[in-house]
């Protein structure tokens, strides 16, 4: 495989990451409670429905069969801010792209509020193979964006995200391993940039998680 190979297929493994942390973030946002906003009834940006599921089970699937709600994660919630707040007004000018992109990993990550991508294509009016090429092109400015910044891109959590993506026989460590392979070949070895967890700073996330369960715990009082 030539050079030029090797770098179209590092681009296409960091595109199915890249979707994979869309979808996730889109069922982050679904899962968060955002009870401090107005008004206060809103219990998140997308409610959770009772017939949703996930892999087959329930939203909240829990141990031993129980259905415990799905609390996403700190880490999860800061890789949601990554994606909406930096990928998508870093690497994605057109407003139409990133309408495109949120309605398709919205369809993933919550098909009964948010319905089919063909459907949202369908009554918008939008041809569903130029959404699909539009999709395309957006998903690779932000790979290769995220190649060029050699920022350390982190997966999404698997085990939460597969059973939400179209079923493809793709083996997401394997991809997940190539492109950290591959991004920092470059570097040597104890130059490279390092998921260190006990270097993670969430306390952003952890302060509003904390808020939330204030304000839960004085409205049961």
């Amino acid at each position: 495989m030539n050079e030029l190979s090797q770098d179209a297929a590092l681009v296409a493994d960091v595109m199915l990451i890249v979707r994979a942390r869309f979808v996730e973030a889109m069922d982050t946002l679904a899962q968060v409670d955002v009870k401090g906003l107005k008004p206060s009834a809103v219990r998140s940006l997308w409610p959770a429905f009772p017939g949703e599921t996930i892999g087959g089970h329930h939203v909240g699937y829990g141990t031993n069969g129980s259905q415990v709600r799905y609390r996403p994660s700190s880490a999860a919630i800061s890789r949601s801010e990554e994606v909406m707040h930096q990928w998508l007004l870093d690497y994605v000018p057109e407003e139409e792209h990133r309408v495109l992109i949120t309605r398709w990993a919205g369809s993933l990550a919550t098909p009964k509020w948010s319905g089919s991508f063909r459907g949202f294509c369908e009554k918008s009016g939008r041809s569903r193979s130029t959404a699909e090429r539009h999709l395309y092109v957006a998903f690779q400015r932000i790979a290769i964006g995220l190649l060029k910044s050699a920022k350390l891109l982190h997966s999404p959590d698997w085990s939460r995200v597969v059973p939400m993506l179209p079923k493809s026989g793709t083996d997401f460590d394997n991809v997940a391993d190539r492109v950290a392979d591959r991004q920092y070949a470059w570097i040597k070895e104890n130059a490279r940039p390092a998921d260190r967890p006990d270097l993670r700073d969430f306390s952003y996330a952890d302060k509003r998680n904390e808020r939330r369960r204030r304000m839960e715990k004085d409205r049961a009082a």
